[in-house]
């Protein structure tokens, strides 16, 4: 299970009344929601981490996050009173960016200290067990202090703007990426007072806490749903998602376990009863996918639809009532942007799985990759159903797309699905040379390379990696570099 780091994150307002508060759009270069709109924060430092009072420690970091990327100080003097961003406290937020220091040394420093009630608390957002990185993030809402200013260094950030909920909410029905905790926050607040989000957004965060599977929206009527299953470690998830605005389709629920099922009914019950669900499609067959297609279809009275190769490879096991092939589009209803017509591509994508389906929504460009990219670790390739060369050609066919965003089934969004899908090429290219470097030294069985370049890989794992062996010898054998001596022995041409 992935590590949960501690962390804050800051509503801030102009005042008592405001209806605005002040959102942060993260660079595209960071691993955890690049070019996403945000709150300020971010994790706690180990000074922080080790205090005692976790409270506290959780406001000191709320403080210090907020100075460093907007240079607001909302800490006070022994009177009361806020400070003015003098040269003195700009240097200090340059030392504290290089982490030279502590914000308690500075502030005591400077005669100022962080108080309770200037920090309101919401309440504590945990990052579903799904992601590879994941924070306890503990949220507050503070005021702007009289006379100070945002500012934005370059950096982590690009910049930053005052919005009211339904503003920044309009930003990203139109396209913007958001962050699911704020589409979140800011559809609760509503175009109240931000400084009610304590009494209007606190019960919604602690029926999370309480295992409630987490709204998260990518964009408007695109919602993912992370589900245990049964899948190859790093792995314990995969992500179903809700799409469309009516029609309406549930891609690929494979939970298999009935706690999981009733978390995903708790989700499509809701949104069933509003928007009726049009057909459970999948993917591919793999039982992580599949776990809960026939219980979903059931339930709802749906068909299910997949690509002729799938619906052969779950003959007997999973009734597929509807074929989809490359190039059909599912209807997703009018778009929430413009009203004008939405769908889905359907693309062919084998490799992984022969019958292996990806879907491009081309108005908020978003890839539905499946199994084709995974943001935990590199997809198994085991033939004979999966193959090299067709995976290899799938993905430069989903690179050429004009993607923004990409949801993989395994593992967080990415916002750079480019350098995602550029990394698994990459990742291939570099596995294929070794292979080629091993077979020049001479002859080479199967298991003799699998254990030379697979070196640390658990027990429990090698017949996996054999199978990505045996897949990149194959397509080199069809290229006609490569060809076999024997069952298990292969040599160079």
């Amino acid at each position: 299970m992935s590590t949960v780091t501690p962390a804050a994150s800051v509503l801030v307002s102009r005042g008592p009344e405001s209806r605005e508060v002040y959102a942060i759009l993260r660079g595209k270069h960071l691993k955890f929601f690049g070019g996403f709109w945000a709150f300020p924060g971010g994790k706690l430092t180990k000074a922080e981490a080790q205090n005692n009072d976790r409270l506290h420690a959780r406001r000191l970091a709320a403080c210090r996050e907020l100075f460093e990327e907007t240079g607001l100080l909302i800490a006070r003097r022994a009177d009361g009173s806020f400070p003015m961003i003098t040269d003195d406290l700009v240097q200090l937020r340059r030392r504290l960016l290089a982490d030279d220091g502590t914000l308690d040394q500075a502030l005591s420093a400077h005669g100022l200290a962080v108080r309770a009630d200037d920090f309101q608390l919401i309440g504590e957002i945990t990052t579903p067990a799904f992601a590879a990185m994941r924070f306890a993030t503990t949220f507050f809402v503070a005021q702007i202090p009289n006379g100070q200013t945002p500012t934005i260094w370059p950096g982590e950030l690009e910049r930053g703007e005052w919005f009211s909920p339904t503003q920044l909410l309009n930003r990203w029905r139109d396209g913007e990426l958001v962050t699911p905790p704020a589409v979140m926050t800011l559809t609760l607040l509503g175009d109240g007072p931000v400084h009610d989000a304590p009494s209007r957004v606190a019960s919604v965060y602690e029926r999370l806490a309480s295992g409630t599977i987490h709204p998260m929206f990518f964009a408007p009527n695109i919602q993912m749903i992370p589900l245990k299953t049964v899948a190859l470690p790093p792995t314990a998830y995969t992500n179903a998602f809700l799409v469309g605005s009516g029609p309406r389709y549930l891609i690929d629920p494979g939970a298999d376990d009935p706690g999981e099922h009733q978390r995903l009914f708790d989700v499509v019950d809701e949104q069933h009863a509003a928007t009726p669900l049009t057909a459970i499609v999948l993917t591919h067959h793999h039982p992580d996918h599949v776990g809960a297609g026939n219980m979903c279809a059931a339930r709802y009275g749906v068909p299910i639809w997949a690509h002729s190769r799938t619906a052969e490879r779950l003959k007997d096991r999973v009734p597929v009532h509807h074929l989809l092939k490359d190039g059909d589009r599912l209807d997703l209803g009018p778009c929430p942007a413009d009203g004008r017509p939405w769908h889905l591509d359907v693309l062919h994508t084998p490799g992984h799985a022969s019958g292996h389906l990806a879907f491009f929504e081309p108005v908020y460009r978003l890839l539905f990759a499946g199994d084709m990219v995974s943001t935990v670790t590199s997809m198994v390739i085991a033939p004979p159903d999966g193959d090299m060369a067709e995976y290899l050609q799938s993905l430069r066919r989903l690179r050429a797309l004009p993607s923004r965003l990409l949801l993989a089934s395994h593992g967080n969004v990415s916002a750079d699905p480019a350098g995602v899908l550029d990394a698994a090429l990459e990742h291939r290219a570099k596995r294929e040379q070794q292979l080629l470097d091993t077979l020049a030294e001479g002859p080479a069985a199967i298991d003799d390379m699998t254990a030379r370049l697979y070196r640390g890989t658990p027990e429990v794992l090698m017949r996996f990696a054999r199978a990505q062996v045996l897949a990149g010898l194959l397509k080199l054998q069809r290229e006609g570099r490569v060809r076999p001596i024997d069952s298990e022995r292969w040599q160079v041409v």
